[in-house]
């Protein structure tokens, strides 16, 4: 017999996992949504994933609109994600007055961010309760910065960890034995 619904979800607040916004065109503006399953599924081509409750509001866009921008929150954003969680009620899904840009699909794109994902809609799969929402990855940026975190539910930072400078791959010196 499964777990219940009650027994998943407490076990999953063990993960910690960064915080996204995933964000897409509304008549009325922009249309957000917190996401913390979203994952890289492919380099070649760029893919990535993203998992949305059929109920959110969200969802029907993502679908009609056939694109979408992932935000990665910096640990000073807990505002905006509180905002796109809808904990400002309905209104804050909405994300009125919140700056944006466009890149490539013009999707909304959040100033500030860690980093953010310009997607186009490649395909959709069901997944219980969920939409799994493959998009391809049409641009991408980074900024320096810590990750705003979640686990055991509540919004978490990152301490005493710097990022370090990427190492140059290293060669293959591999030499046959004498």
């Amino acid at each position: 017999m499964p777990v219940t619904a009650e027994q998943l979800r407490s076990a999953m607040r063990r993960w910690a996992s960064g915080v996204s916004i995933v964000t897409t065109r509304a008549e009325d503006g922009i249309r957000a949504i917190t996401v913390s399953s979203f994952c890289s599924l492919s380099l070649q081509p760029p893919l990535v994933l993203i998992c949305i409750s059929r109920d959110a509001l969200s969802h029907r866009l993502i679908e009609t609109e056939r694109r979408f921008a992932i935000n990665v929150l910096k640990a000073g954003q807990r505002r905006l994600a509180d905002l796109a969680a809808g904990r400002s009620g309905e209104r804050g899904n909405r994300l009125v007055g919140v700056p944006h840009r466009k890149a490539v699909t013009g999707a909304p794109i959040l100033p500030g961010c860690l980093a953010w994902l310009d997607c186009s809609l490649v395909a959709s799969h069901p997944g219980g309760d969920h939409t799994i929402f493959v998009g391809r990855v049409e641009a991408a940026g980074q900024a320096e910065g810590r990750p705003l975190l979640y686990f055991g539910g509540d919004y978490r930072r990152l301490v005493g960890a710097r990022p370090r400078p990427r190492r140059k791959p290293a060669r293959n010196s591999a030499r046959e034995p004498a």
